[in-house]
């Protein structure tokens, strides 16, 4: 089947990794990248070079009266100031690829007429050495959409013809969704990091640590895919075993405070999960007290 570009000339103020990689995939799946710009006159001169028909130009205004549609794939902090810093045409259609934000960063483009989106992949960029592997990172992923009724139609469609899939995700929202990123994403590189460290506290080197922690993560991830978070979950808790998750938190708290009450923050937060198992109410209580008792009671609640 033949891919609905939807006809438009797509232009794109930005050529760092993701919009290099995006704009490229888009090319690829027969698209009309016709312009970009950015504030590196080489960047935007390599990214334009790797794709037919399209042009570096000098400055965003450029591009914005080149094209029907414009991604504004700049860093976040300059998306509001780069939307106001140009003259919009009624009815042309601008997006960005902020996650934490809405459409409120492009409201002077509405002001002047414009449609306009939010389209961000929920996917890391970190380690991508040029537009070739961030086409590739880009297959496959959950895109957060927002934008009017038309262009959401589009950047939906956009997103399925990348290999991918579109969630709706109201303005008001896209904070939580990000936070949702950031725990999938940078956070979990934290608390990985902090399991190395607490393997090299055990007497680990740090090569022995790694390749503890890659196995048994990369075993779970695969576990949470086929069986789902809660059939996943191993470890005392799940047991009931009171007794050592008590060690476990007069061992931090010896080793590391601040690591004993992320331990005591995630207990609480996996007692749902535990529940699920099987963990019966006085079970959970006892646990409850314990990590209270040790100084890290976060009031959750029963969920």
């Amino acid at each position: 089947m033949a891919t609905d570009t939807g006809k438009r000339c797509i232009g794109f103020i930005g050529a760092g990794t993701l919009g290099s990689g995006l704009s490229l995939a888009l090319h690829r799946k027969g698209y009309v990248v016709q312009a970009v710009s950015s504030r590196s006159r080489g960047s935007s001169e390599a990214l334009a070079g790797s794709i037919a028909g399209c042009s570096a130009v000098e400055s965003p205004q450029e591009v914005v009266d080149a094209c029907d549609m414009v991604f504004i794939t700049t860093p976040d902090s300059a998306i509001s100031s780069v939307a106001a810093s140009v003259r919009w045409r009624a009815g042309q259609e601008v997006t960005h690829c902020c996650g934490a934000s809405g459409r409120e960063l492009l409201e002077s483009a509405a002001d002047q007429g414009a449609e306009t989106g939010a389209f961000h992949p929920f996917q890391t960029f970190a380690g991508i050495a040029g537009p070739d592997q961030a086409v590739d990172r880009l297959t496959g992923v959950t895109f957060a959409v927002s934008a009017g009724a038309n262009l959401e139609d589009f950047l939906t469609a956009l997103a399925k013809n990348l290999g991918g899939r579109a969630v709706t995700v109201e303005d008001g929202s896209r904070p939580l969704y990000h936070a949702a990123a950031i725990l999938s994403c940078g956070y979990l590189v934290t608390l990985l990091q902090t399991a190395l460290r607490t393997l090299e506290e055990s007497g680990f080197t740090r090569e022995e640590a790694q390749e503890a922690v890659l196995s048994i993560s990369r075993s779970t991830l695969d576990n949470v895919e086929t069986l789902g978070p809660a059939a996943s979950v191993t470890g005392p808790l799940v047991r009931g075993d009171v007794i050592t998750v008590g060690k476990h938190l007069e061992a931090l708290q010896r080793s590391s405070p601040p690591v004993a009450a992320l331990y005591g923050g995630l207990t609480e937060l996996s007692l749902p999960i535990a529940r699920q198992r099987g963990l019966g109410a006085e079970e959970e209580s006892v646990i409850r007290d314990a990590v209270a008792k040790a100084g890290f009671h976060y009031p959750l609640g029963k969920r």
